[in-house]
């Protein structure tokens, strides 16, 4: 059996649908593969006095994606950092590594997002896997543990 893969960003939604993500992959004894996509990649350097600092979109990403592997799916987990659109970065971890699931939130699932779209529709329309979609909004939806959120900014 393949992956469950999971597409994050900083939001409290996307640490619901990780989580719940997390827990199919434990409960089926799958690999958890968290993703995250980024829209360029750019970097710019920073001086205070006569530090300077470079501050590059790549690694803060990387950083951030395998914390939440690893904090979630252990030393088992994978990651990635794909620059595109975040359900085309989604599905195509997917089919680049066979799995067998991917888990969204239902973020933006309702009324006249639904319509005009969202990451969980295109990531519906699109898979190449079956689709879980988790409760991450309302109030019954599960809450994220401060040591599995992903939101707080890095």
């Amino acid at each position: 059996m393949g992956s469950v893969v999971v597409g994050v960003d900083r939001s409290e939604t996307a640490a619901r649908a990780a989580k719940a993500a997390a827990d199919l992959a434990n409960a089926i004894g799958c690999p958890l593969h968290v993703v995250t996509a980024i829209n360029r990649q750019t970097s710019k350097e920073v001086r205070v006095g006569t530090d300077s600092w470079r501050i590059d979109t790549l690694t803060q990403a990387e950083d951030f994606v395998s914390d939440v592997a690893r904090r979630l799916g252990g030393p088992t987990a994978t990651w990635s950092v794909q620059v595109d659109d975040p359900a085309t970065a989604v599905c195509a971890e997917a089919e680049r590594i066979d799995a067998s699931y991917i888990v969204v939130g239902n973020r933006r699932t309702h009324g006249a997002a639904r319509v005009l779209g969202s990451v969980a529709g295109a990531v519906m329309h699109h898979a190449p896997c079956h689709v879980v979609v988790a409760h991450t909004t309302g109030k019954q939806a599960p809450a994220a543990t401060d040591q599995q959120a992903t939101a707080a900014p890095t």
